[in-house]
């Protein structure tokens, strides 16, 4: 992430700008881009690595091809489903408009051998297809090199992120870093406090007349823990942070307490409470000012860019090496080096009341996933009314059960993301719950009816949510969702030629041995770590984007 900035006198005057501050969003409830005025309905685009990153590229598709992403007016997206959503929202280059960006639908009757080979120039599912792992040994390998430090050792994940899917559409460049905003007016706003600013500092989110509209991004990742205090006991003891066009910070403040896995003392820090514009995030030396709403702070040497926030929100190892004995400790293999120093760093400080700034530290970052994968809660917090919930998972859905407090589900029947918002835990998953157990067996049934008919798996739920301090999440406040989940689709499936239909049955000994499923790691084999091939890029692809455009009544009835 970002190089923290100091001279020999603590302040560098080039570096030091004016930024804005939000501390009163918790007591408030007013978040930043309420003055925007939004409409009150949101999608959330899970993680789950490539998968998760292809499922949302034609569920993308599919409200392009409706005309709706002019009513949607947010997207809370977490890991693989941030890479697409970052993309979507910011692309400079690389495509020329949405409708090459997004590619073409094909009818499952129509689709063959020959067009599931076909991608056109500037598809986004393009880079599904892109070997990370090759761009990660790459980096780690000239980064054990002992007399060339090529990069920060936490930022080699972000840059193996934004080499391989950004890059080609123009938001990352390592040797041009830029900071990020909504729109000319909030960057000329911020270059007005801050002259030795430029406009060419900056990109913004995709505008074109020609394009659809750009719902506000939220891009979900959690965060762990100062440095100094790794490894800690408790993987569980993760907050929310969000990233987006104007702002990065957690809403709600809280105080952790943990141990020290090596020293076995008490660690005790402050994590949330507000807000700070999204260009001055990661720098130091934060000062009060004579305005309530903005604080003095020395830009780090590195721009805190787009791929920090989209790279920092699929660090899916970072909860666990945070939490590991071994990662405070040299590894031989890594030149000495402890396995925590792989986590994303950035200097950061909470915000503890109204007023008040917390400590200045270096803080570690990881997935968003790690804490709650599908981004429901943080549209909760924004008191969203309607949200579709893409539940891009690896877990068919199994039928013929029926649950309740005696008789949880477990993640062989249900994605273990998706529960965890009724009470039901799940790893990390121990502060989630935002609406009542009993609440689960109705939505778990109306999805495995529609699986059970063959269509696709979906359900359309009115719920009301319990009272979450942890999150900030009030009692009894109402919310419409409409769950969309990953799964087989018969009626999709029977329209395919023979030809498709038989290679998906052949299952392990097929192309498509996994499909919709494919594995978040090794689908093809250890040496293609987390990539897929054209043809299983293009099949799910072009099921994903179906599943809207099909049911277009329910999804126009739902966000119109």
């Amino acid at each position: 992430m970002s190089d923290i900035f100091f001279d020999s006198a603590g302040e560098s005057d080039s570096k030091k700008v004016l930024a804005k501050i939000w501390t009163d969003v918790q007591e408030t409830g007013v978040f930043p881009e309420n003055s925007l005025d939004l409409p009150s309905t949101g999608v959330c685009f899970c993680g789950g690595g490539t998968r998760a990153m292809n499922c949302a590229i034609g569920q993308m598709k599919g409200f392009y091809e409706l005309n709706l992403w002019k009513d949607i007016g947010y997207i809370s997206a977490v890991s693989g489903g941030s890479w697409a959503s970052t993309i979507f929202t910011y692309y400079q280059d690389g495509s020329i408009s949405d409708a090459d960006l997004l590619g073409n639908k094909v009818c499952p009757s129509n689709l063959c051998k020959d067009n599931l080979n076909d991608q056109p120039e500037g598809f986004m599912g393009k880079v599904v297809s892109h070997s990370l792992e090759k761009n990660l040994i790459l980096r780690l390998g000239k980064e054990v090199i002992p007399f060339e430090e090529w990069q920060k050792l936490d930022n080699i994940w972000i840059d193996a992120v934004g080499d391989t899917y950004l890059k080609p559409y123009g938001i990352y460049d390592s040797k041009n870093p830029k900071f990020f905003t909504l729109d000319d007016e909030t960057r000329d706003a911020i270059i007005a406090r801050n002259p030795q600013l430029q406009a060419s500092d900056f990109i913004m989110v995709h505008s074109n007349p020609k394009d659809a509209k750009r719902p506000y991004l939220i891009i979900n990742s959690s965060l762990q823990a100062p440095a100094p205090d790794l490894p800690i006991q408790k993987e569980e003891n993760l907050t929310v942070f969000n990233y987006t066009p104007l702002y990065v910070g957690s809403a709600c403040y809280r105080e952790i307490e943990d141990k020290n896995l090596i020293s076995n003392k008490d660690v005790k820090f402050g994590s949330g409470g507000g807000f700070i514009e999204s260009f001055a995030f990661g720098g130091s030396n934060p000062k009060k000012t004579s305005m309530n709403d903005s604080l003095s702070v020395i830009l780090s040497k590195k721009p805190f860019e787009i791929v920090d926030a989209t790279g920092t929100s699929s660090t899916a190892y970072g909860a666990t090496l945070g939490s590991f004995m071994l990662s405070g400790l040299a590894g031989d293999l890594l030149d000495k080096i402890p396995l925590s120093k792989f986590i994303p760093e950035d200097y950061y400080w909470p915000y503890p009341e109204l007023g008040k700034i917390g400590k200045p530290q270096p803080y570690r970052f990881t997935d968003g996933g790690n804490l709650e994968n599908l981004g429901v809660i943080t549209l909760l917090q924004r008191k969203v009314e309607r949200i579709v919930v893409f539940i891009n998972t690896d877990t068919p859905l199994a039928t013929g059960c029926s649950f309740d407090a005696e008789n949880p589900p477990n993640n062989k029947q249900v994605s273990s993301d998706f529960y965890p918002l009724f009470g039901f835990t799940w790893g990390n998953q121990v502060h989630n719950q935002v609406f009542h157990k009993r609440d689960f067996n109705p939505v778990y049934q109306k999805l495995a009816k529609a699986k059970e008919e063959g269509k696709t798996v979906m359900a359309r739920t009115k719920l009301m949510t319990i009272a979450n301090d942890w999150w900030g999440i009030p009692d009894r406040q109402k919310v419409e969702i409409l769950w969309v989940y990953n799964d087989r689709v018969p009626d999709w499936e029977n329209q395919l030629c023979d030809d498709l239909k038989n290679e998906i049955s052949k299952g392990e000994k097929g192309r498509f041995r996994d499909f919709p499923h494919y594995k978040l790691l090794f689908e093809n084999g250890v040496l293609h770590g987390i990539s897929l091939t054209t043809d299983q890029v293009n099949l799910l692809y072009q099921l994903s984007a179906w599943n809207i455009y099909s049911n277009e009544h329910v999804f126009r009835d739902f966000l119109e």
